[in-house]
């Protein structure tokens, strides 16, 4: 069994002036950004990675290098959703000119990529399978840091679940952990933004 901890990059800039921030906008961690990556390093202080994983975009490479001494694998199957031209825009406008794409809580709405161009789910989906696959082949009966992006880690936990509707399902917050268990024939998500 491959013991996976997921933590989303801590806040980054975008995060701070609320603008959609996709796999388009590369922004750096604010300084309590790197406060929280460094919280989630307390957390996982007892837990003894033997490889780590992050998305290539700095927020993420930035976070995982806070968290361990390591050098992080980039792949880029763990960069966030593609917002498509949405990416870049402030979060308010987003909420006022389309509101039929966001849930009352103001999650993203799976038709959402209609309008703003980005990928469906089910794209995106199929990476974080491949992903998967590929380290649980790779990485049996090893415990493995994955440091990646709210809504990524959104799908990759309805993944598990077999979610196929993530209204009311809100994404992980900065710097959280959540903890999966995986084999070639079981998926298990311990917990999730914890």
């Amino acid at each position: 069994m491959t013991t996976i901890y997921c933590v989303r990059h801590g806040q980054s800039e975008a995060n701070l002036a609320q603008i959609m921030q996709g796999s388009k906008i590369d922004t750096p961690l604010t300084k309590l950004g790197k406060q929280q990556a460094l919280a989630a390093k307390a957390k996982l202080a007892t837990v003894s990675f033997d490889a780590v994983y992050a998305s290539p975009l700095k927020r993420a490479v930035q976070t995982a290098k806070l968290i361990s001494s390591a050098t992080p694998t980039l792949d880029d199957r763990l960069v966030e959703f593609d917002y498509g031209t949405w990416d870049g825009q402030l979060l308010s406008d987003l909420y006022t000119q389309y509101p039929t794409y966001f849930d009352e809580h103001r999650n993203l709405l799976p038709n959402s990529w209609e309008v703003s161009g980005g990928p469906t789910y089910a794209q995106v989906t199929a990476k974080l399978e491949s992903f998967l696959a590929e380290v649980t082949k790779k990485h049996p009966d090893q415990t493995l840091l994955v440091v990646s992006h709210g809504f990524t880690l959104k799908l990759l936990a309805a993944l598990l679940l077999d979610i196929r509707n993530l209204q009311n399902l809100s994404e992980p917050a900065n710097a959280s952990l959540t903890k999966l268990l995986v084999t070639p024939a079981t998926k298990t998500l311990v917990y999730y933004g914890k």
